[in-house]
């Protein structure tokens, strides 16, 4: 049974569809081509886990999630980075900015990007918000 709702963001439509596809055997997806999108469908859509392309314009993944960090009922959904930069410089910027998780496209493995958020659904504490389990 499907019940994390997932709200994807990714500004190319090719990405987009795929990992529609791919996630909604597993979750409830909101997808969607802009983060002005999800930013404007976020409180209707009321996300379990946030997935976004780091690399969009002109909000970009970094961005997006502030902006819906900044919303009352927002500031601890764990979220997952999708980018192509895949330095660890890079993914410990993305963790640091409150990522839980960075995915690296191209994803060649859908079971990685599935693992991957039901380790971030997993992130949270119950009882102790905004504490994060250590990584496995």
């Amino acid at each position: 049974m499907k019940t994390a709702r997932v709200l994807l963001v990714d500004d190319n439509q090719d990405n987009l569809d795929l990992l529609s596809v791919l996630l909604s055997e597993h979750y409830v997806v909101s997808s969607y081509a802009s983060a002005a999108e999800a930013l404007r469908e976020l409180d209707t859509v009321k996300p379990d886990v946030l997935v976004l392309d780091i690399g969009m314009a002109p909000i970009d993944g970094m961005e997006c999630l502030q902006a819906i960090r900044a919303r009352p009922g927002h500031a601890r959904t764990p979220a997952v980075a999708l980018t192509a930069f895949a330095r660890e410089v890079e993914r410990k910027t993305f963790i640091a900015a409150g990522f839980q998780a960075v995915v690296t496209k191209p994803i060649f493995d859908p079971r990685e990007v599935v693992g991957v958020i039901d380790r971030a659904l997993g992130a949270l504490r119950p009882g102790q918000p905004g504490e994060l389990r250590a990584a496995s």
